[in-house]
């Protein structure tokens, strides 16, 4: 076999959901000449259980889960089991920016002058709506101050295992150490202006301030030998926070060349960051001037070169961040527009109801789960659920610390529906879509559970459909929302791109899919016995489809699903909000086939667990006065 263009390697410990995403945006690729290597040390939660799906249906090439001496180490060992000829650093929670960003790359890299290959790219990143924008090669990456994007980075792979990371426990600088080494021994790695990854939330190690301060203060008296302790705090503390500013003019005055040329690029990348804005501007227009000093611009040399090109970068990431901030204006008013729309719309509702009309509670509990990007939009959903006709006796919003600290991070609106009854819960990790029913499963015990989306309006009848379901097969899950699996003669299962959408039968059958975005309800005890909230199942066989693990479950059982005269002609939902698209699975599952794998991996798990299901599911005698 030849190797790999790439080879993409995620180090991952306790955070498999984040490793989830990581994985998914790997499986979105549109350039497959790559190998995956996930790394991880002996995680205590799921993750052996993310690694082995994703080994199962071919994306994981090679993937350990056992103790390491920290991220550097880990990152390291990854290296050593690398066939590919670039290498880039994806770690959990991590995600390309798109999926054309391998493509992208491997055109850059690939180019058609065999005496000019390049030995790597480095491009931007982004972190909670800020970009680093990297702009000159230069070993002043040593310092520790030209923050850069390590997921963004692709080098070749001798070139990283001859400048392996610094492994020691207290290190978190050991990326921008290795770039600028790497740049010291005259690697050519060009700057590509462009956003390749969007690191994930979860802080780094570099977060730990202390932690960090000794790492990179090590690194500066390693590299400059020549520096004084006070000189390292010194720029430290301009680079953190811009002060000192008297202090750094100093040494651009003073000190030697190579340190000087370094410090200077540093001053220049420092006064473009946020803090430097509680700099008075006659400050800034000095530190400027002895910059560019300690520089000696030149008109044609390689400096002013460099200055261009931090002019030319601050002024794309300038144009990128307007970008962001337009679309981000768009969308408050397109969800500012749908809020009005649905006030008259519920008003209407109201308003054409007879006096005398009281909903009616049913002994139900609705549930579901959010994520940030929806959060402006959830309350709307919600308030769909309390203006039915027949309305549940509890709805839970489940939410994860992990990305929502509290109830402060919620929008006003949505706190304000707690007073009509909504309860809102917050978890350490978040489970995503599992959340909706993975943490308050014990109460379909003895009542039925409804899971429902959080982007789709409702229409005013969707709970009363399911609950006269409910009424008329109490034993069957019932759907507003149901797909006809596509069956071979065998019982074997066709594409899921073959099943017929949004079927309506008049009696239950074991070959309707229901989905949660029209609203599904679970009988008595389905959720609470253990097998459907087995975690280390459902993710080793459809960690990205809560409804096909939930299907899967149903058939073992051989409790077939009935769907509602809502699932005909898409009258299961009113309309989705404004942030429908945003963060959602669909694209993965349904375009790039994901939904297939994950079907297959129910299927075999089916085989063992029910051996007959297959002929059950063919023969499908469920009829009226069956159940």
């Amino acid at each position: 076999m030849t190797n790999p263009f790439f080879s993409i390697i995620t180090v991952s410990y306790n955070d498999s959901w984040a490793l989830t995403k990581t994985a998914r945006s790997v499986f979105s690729q549109s350039f497959q000449d790559f190998e995956y290597i996930i790394i991880d040390g002996a995680s205590g939660d799921q993750t052996p259980s993310v690694m082995a799906f994703w080994e199962k249906v071919g994306l994981l090439d090679f993937g350990v889960s056992e103790k390491d001496g920290g991220v550097y180490n880990a990152m390291n060992k990854g290296l050593k089991q690398a066939r590919g000829s670039y290498v880039c650093f994806l770690n959990a929670s991590d995600v390309f920016s798109n999926d054309l960003v391998l493509d992208n790359v491997h055109k850059i890299l690939q180019n058609d002058d065999p005496n000019k290959t390049l030995d790597g790219i480095l491009g931007w990143g982004e972190l909670n709506g800020q970009i680093w924008a990297s702009w000159i090669e230069s070993e002043a990456f040593k310092m520790a101050s030209l923050g850069f994007c390590h997921q963004s980075l692709y080098v070749k792979r001798e070139l990283l295992l001859s400048h392996q990371f610094d492994e020691r426990k207290f290190k978190t600088d050991s990326d921008t150490l290795q770039l600028g080494r790497l740049y010291a021994s005259g690697a050519d790695i060009a700057i590509y202006p462009q956003v390749l990854a969007v690191r994930g939330g979860e802080p780094g190690i570099s977060a730990d301030l202390e932690r960090t301060k000794i790492s990179i203060l090590d690194t500066l008296a390693q590299e400059y030998p020549s520096m004084s302790e006070e000189t390292a705090d010194q720029i430290l503390s301009f680079r953190r926070k811009c002060l000192n500013p008297d202090a750094i003019l100093q040494l651009l005055k003073k000190e030697g060349t190579r340190l000087r040329k370094h410090i200077a690029y540093m001053v220049l990348d420092t006064l473009f960051q946020k803090a430097s804005v509680k700099l008075e501007k006659t400050v800034v227009s000095n530190l400027q001037a002895a910059a560019l000093e300690a520089l000696n611009v030149e008109e044609g040399s390689e400096t002013k070169k460099n200055i261009e090109k931090l002019i030319t970068t601050q002024n794309l990431r300038s144009d990128y961040l307007k970008e962001k901030k337009a679309a981000k204006v768009k969308l408050t008013e397109e969800i500012n527009l749908f809020q009005k729309q649905e006030e008259a719309r519920i008003r209407k509702i109201q308003t054409n109801r007879h006096e005398d009309f009281q909903a009616t509670t049913a002994n139900v509990v609705v549930s579901l789960t959010s994520f940030p990007a929806r959060l402006p939009t959830v309350h709307l959903a919600i308030q769909s659920l309390l203006e039915q006709t027949i309305v549940p006796k509890e709805i839970h919003l489940w939410l994860g610390q992990d990305e929502i600290p509290n109830e402060n991070w919620l929008p006003s609106k949505l706190r304000a529906l707690k007073e009509r009854g909504l309860q809102i819960h917050f978890t350490t990790k978040t489970f995503h879509q599992y959340d909706k029913f993975m943490h308050n499963s014990d109460l379909n015990k003895d009542v039925p559970f409804i899971i429902v989306d959080d982007d789709v309006i409702y229409p005013p009848t969707s709970i009363q459909h399911l609950v006269q379901g409910h009424q008329k097969y109490p034993a069957a899950v019932i759907a507003n929302r149901c797909h006809q699996m596509g069956l071979e003669a065998d019982g074997n299962l066709k594409k899921y791109s073959e099943w017929q959408r949004e079927v309506s039968q008049p009696h239950p059958s074991l070959q309707l899919l229901p989905t949660g975005a029209g609203g599904v309800l679970y009988p008595p005890g389905f959720l609470s016995d253990g097998l459907a909230t087995d975690l280390k199942v459902a993710l080793a066989n459809a960690p990205y489809a809560d409804d096909i693990w939930l299907k899967a479950c149903a058939l073992a059982r051989k409790i077939p699903t009935f769907a509602t005269t809502l699932s005909h002609k898409s009258d299961w939902y009113h309309r989705y909000t404004p942030t429908m698209r945003l963060g959602t699975l669909m694209d993965t599952n349904v375009d790039l086939g994901l939904n297939d794998l994950q079907i297959a991996q129910c299927a075999d798990w089916l085989t063992d667990t029910r051996p007959d299901w297959r002929a059950e599911l063919l023969e499908d005698n469920f009829s009226e006065g069956t159940l």
